[in-house]
């Protein structure tokens, strides 16, 4: 594995693990990626939102931004074209707390330029952002749903599809832990429905016993 794989695959682990809450973890994968490469990019920024703006001085480092090793994004070959207007509005959406509007800009903007890696980069922190505030509202992912049909049908909720097999995984007996696991799709794309269902009332959390 060369080095800019190896910077990869310790930014998708330390997303993997800011999306769970576990920060310490995850900024120790993303320091471990700045010693490889300290003046990449895309490195600097994760450390930058979470730490804030001093966070060289919090590392005690001093300011690096030569010659970046770019990560691959799988996509059409990057051009050189400058950064858009939306992607510097997402930056500011991203650092004030704003992750839904941040997300929906970087999702925007990897769709139409697919060989942009930095679009990728803030589009997947902004996932795992929103996993890490998610989980805040629903407390644990040990926490155990149960549905709450309140008189309706399940016929009558028109849910996707995907809406649908989730809701088939709540039974009262597996958490939603076990549910993320069991579900064929990403972890964000399950929890954000997952917490749709709790807002809506459509399932509530069982009691702890």
């Amino acid at each position: 594995m060369d080095k800019g794989q190896q910077i990869q695959t310790m930014l998708e682990q330390g997303l993997y693990h800011y999306g769970l809450g576990e920060i310490g973890v995850a900024l120790d994968m993303w320091k471990q990626a700045l010693e490889l490469d300290p003046a990449n990019e895309v490195v600097r920024e994760y450390l930058s939102i979470e730490l804030g703006p001093d966070w060289e001085e919090r590392l005690n480092l001093k300011p690096r931004r030569e010659n970046p090793i770019k990560i691959s994004i799988p996509g059409p070959e990057k051009t050189d074209q400058p950064l858009r207007d939306e992607f510097k509005l997402g930056q500011q959406h991203l650092r004030a707390g704003r992750l839904d509007l941040a997300l929906s800009l970087f999702m925007g903007l990897a769709a139409s330029e697919p060989g942009e890696y930095l679009y990728h980069s803030y589009l997947e922190l902004s996932k795992a952002g929103l996993f890490k505030q998610i989980l805040g509202r629903i407390g644990s992912l040990g926490k155990v749903p149960e549905l709450n049909l309140a008189g309706r049908k399940i016929t009558e909720l028109n849910l996707t599809e995907e809406e649908g097999f989730i809701l088939s995984l709540i039974n009262g007996e597996m958490s939603f832990e076990d549910i993320l696991s069991l579900a064929p799709f990403p972890p964000f794309e399950s929890i954000f429905i997952l917490e749709k269902f709790c807002q809506s009332g459509l399932i509530t959390v069982k009691a702890q016993g």
